[in-house]
């Protein structure tokens, strides 16, 4: 199931922002803010989005856990179980629309680096770039962030595209443990009645 395969992608993202909030909290980031905040202050250039701040890096730890989490549920839909079902369709909805927002959130950022050494190339004080630039994070920083983001929405998305279609056409896989799980609930009577009326159909077509 594509629901297991949200584990890396959760692992990545914990990793992702343990690697943002260890730098930081280094000195490197906390002269960079010192020197941000001067230029500022002096010249009026806004500093730039630095990653996704502490907050952000957080955001990607939590989403992680959730997402890795969400990945044992592949176990119980492999055996069949009604509650599974349910909850693996609810914990997709949500992996996949936080992925989205955050992936959104980070797209529309106007003050990025880019924009920000293009200020300073510009400016009087041109000779800071190489200050800036030697305080920075790793360049490869942001694209592990992007990776372990696009990662998470595009399985998130296929997880929840791959549970329907299973849903749908194989409802009645999903009956292991019912007795002691739940007993068919109105989705299951609906999706009962949708797959009675699709074999109707096809036993009139073919006669």
């Amino acid at each position: 199931m594509l629901t297991l395969a949200l584990a890396p992608a959760g692992l990545l993202l914990v990793l992702d922002g343990i690697l943002e909030l260890r730098w930081f909290g280094s000195g490197e980031a906390k002269q960079l803010r010192t020197v941000l905040d001067g230029i500022n202050n002096e010249y009026g250039i806004t500093p730039p989005a630095l990653l996704r701040h502490e907050e952000g890096a957080w955001e990607l730890i939590f989403l992680g856990l959730f997402c890795l989490a969400y990945a044992t549920f592949g176990i119980w839909l492999l055996r069949g179980r009604l509650w599974a079902r349910t909850w693996a369709v609810v914990g997709g909805v949500v992996a996949a629309l936080a992925g989205l927002i955050g992936v959104g959130a980070d797209s529309t950022e106007s003050h990025t680096l880019a924009d920000y050494f293009a200020k300073l190339h510009g400016s009087v004080i041109g000779d800071r770039i190489p200050q800036v630039e030697a305080l920075l994070y790793p360049s490869w920083y942001p694209w592990l962030e992007d990776l372990a983001q696009g990662l998470q929405v595009i399985l998130s998305l296929a997880a929840l595209a791959a549970l329907a279609w299973a849903v749908i056409t194989h409802g009645d896989y999903y009956t292991g443990g019912r007795a002691v799980d739940a007993p068919p609930d109105a989705w299951d009577s609906a999706l009962s009645r949708v797959r009675e009326q699709s074999r109707r159909h096809r036993a009139a077509d073919e006669s």
